[in-house]
């Protein structure tokens, strides 16, 4: 066969079976997987690939559509969606220009090629790709194909609160995350989604985790990741993000921009007038004081109200005071961010829609057994004082929690 040949052929059931979908195509139905397209062919963003794990390198895991991280094996069978990654602590890569040998640069299950990769991580898990998956007219899939329905974006739309970082893992996740869980359980019906980033199964179930009433990301409006993205094709997958969350019933929506404010895409979305026309306030999260400062200067400079700062810094005290005293913003750990009484003025929340908690039932241990208690008395046995027979005391409960918004490097 010619090297300028592409051939289509059916994708064998028994194939099918064994590969393990990825997260990032997971919108992707098993029906729609028909054929197998390979030759010379040109992968796009977003194309859908049967590909063969052949040497394991940084991610041992994929997540899967139902939220579940499978361990990977040398010789399994993927189906990826090709996509560019722009990671700083991790891999900068980008759709080959042919279905030759490459990468899987996420466990959300991106197929690239790494053209740069940060010291601390170990080299990329290398896959052999088997053809693209097509349809049963042999048409390649693409995760675009099943994005949600176009909608407009209503006029009258909860409050967006946005949080955006000063870099990878500033805290931003763990920011919404515990924002979320203190929104739900007051029942101000939180929405959440991530508008731009790589296709990350933990982002998307940590916030389902948490009790949000809606949960959407850009793999939900047809990308599997967004870096190299043209910023109109981000600014229409905002716009319909908000818009389901708007018509969904949500009562606050919270938006993660990923990665840092200077990250290419993002130093664009910054001066776009539909963000600013989406967005109402900001969280920023940061790492230590003077990223916080830069950061709040940057986006206060191009125009956005910041509220508050949050992050990777507020496990320091000092780091918090330093802030608290360069910026003079309040500083929100994780209790605060769970406390909607604190955090609802802040972010401008209708305080109507926070109810008080209902009072939960009482433990159902410990139980009193007054008997057996008289009668150890009685045979001299006295309980020590020190003896817990309950819950965690409050005052554990309490410096458990005041661990700060921010989260290790994980694979991701």
């Amino acid at each position: 066969m010619s090297r300028q040949e592409v051939w289509v052929k059916p994708l064998r059931q028994s194939l099918a079976e064994r590969a393990k979908q990825s997260f990032a195509t997971r919108r992707v139905p098993r029906e729609a997987m028909v054929t197998l397209v390979g030759g010379a062919v040109r992968p796009r963003s977003g194309d859908v690939v049967l590909a063969r794990i052949a040497r394991l390198g940084h991610h041992k895991h994929i997540e899967q559509p139902h939220g579940r991280r499978s361990v990977l094996h040398e010789g399994d069978l993927v189906v990826l969606a090709y996509a560019d990654r722009y990671a700083t602590d991790q891999f900068e890569s980008y759709v080959p220009f042919s279905l030759g040998p490459c990468h899987m640069v996420a466990s959300g299950g991106i197929a690239s090629r790494v053209r740069t990769r940060s010291r601390a991580v170990r080299p990329a898990t290398s896959i052999v790709p088997l053809g693209l998956v097509g349809d049963a007219m042999g048409r390649p899939v693409n995760v675009s194909d099943f994005r949600l329905e176009d909608i407009l974006v209503p006029k009258e739309r909860p409050r967006t609160v946005a949080v955006m970082g000063t870099s990878m893992n500033a805290g931003k996740t763990t920011t919404v995350h515990h924002l979320l869980h203190g929104l739900a359980r007051a029942g101000a019906r939180p929405g959440a989604t991530k508008v731009t980033g790589t296709g990350s199964g933990n982002d998307y179930w940590v916030m389902l985790d948490a009790g949000a009433h809606m949960m959407l990301d850009f793999t939900d409006a047809g990308l599997a990741a967004t870096f190299q993205q043209p910023i109109p094709v981000l600014e229409r997958a905002m716009a319909q993000l908000v818009g389901h969350l708007a018509v969904g019933g949500c009562g606050v929506t919270l938006m993660e921009i990923a990665d840092g404010v200077f990250q290419q895409e993002n130093r664009r979305l910054l001066v776009s007038p539909l963000v600013h026309d989406l967005v109402d306030t900001v969280i920023l999260a940061a790492s230590d004081a003077m990223g916080a400062a830069q950061g709040v200067r940057t986006l206060t400079e191009h125009g956005f109200d910041v509220c508050a700062v949050s992050g990777l810094m507020t496990k320091s005290p000092l780091a918090v005071r330093e802030a608290e005293a360069a910026l003079g913003l309040p500083v929100l750990g994780i209790p605060e961010l769970q406390d909607p009484a604190v955090v609802g003025p802040i972010i401008g929340l209708d305080m109507s829609l926070v109810h008080a908690e209902p009072e939960l039932e009482l433990p159902a241990w410990p139980v009193s057994l007054s008997s057996l208690e008289d009668d150890h008395t009685a045979d001299g046995d006295e309980r020590p004082d020190d003896q817990d027979h309950g819950f965690p005391g409050s005052e554990l409960v309490a410096l458990d929690a005041r661990a700060g918004a921010g989260s290790p490097p994980r694979e991701g």
